[in-house]
């Protein structure tokens, strides 16, 4: 099996706290997320799609936030 689906599975449990929680979130069995992280059989394409979701969504909310922008008033006109 492909590192990356691995690397998700294994990223994924640890945001969640476990492999039984991560199995709870992917809608899988213990048993199936068992053989999916020993690289024994790949992952549902739906499954790791969630796990993916997941762990994409995690990091985005670890970014420090982007100080908010207000957009300045335009010049004003030069009086003629």
């Amino acid at each position: 099996m492909p590192d990356l689906y691995l690397r998700t599975l294994q990223r994924a449990a640890k945001i969640v706290g476990g492999e039984q929680a991560l199995a709870l979130h992917l809608k899988v069995t213990p048993s199936h997320l068992s053989l999916w992280l020993k690289g024994l059989e790949r992952p549902t394409t739906e499954a790791f799609l969630r796990a993916v979701d997941l762990v994409s969504e995690y990091e985005l909310a670890q970014l420090p936030q982007a100080p908010s922008i207000t957009p300045s008033a335009p010049p004003a006109a030069a009086a003629d």
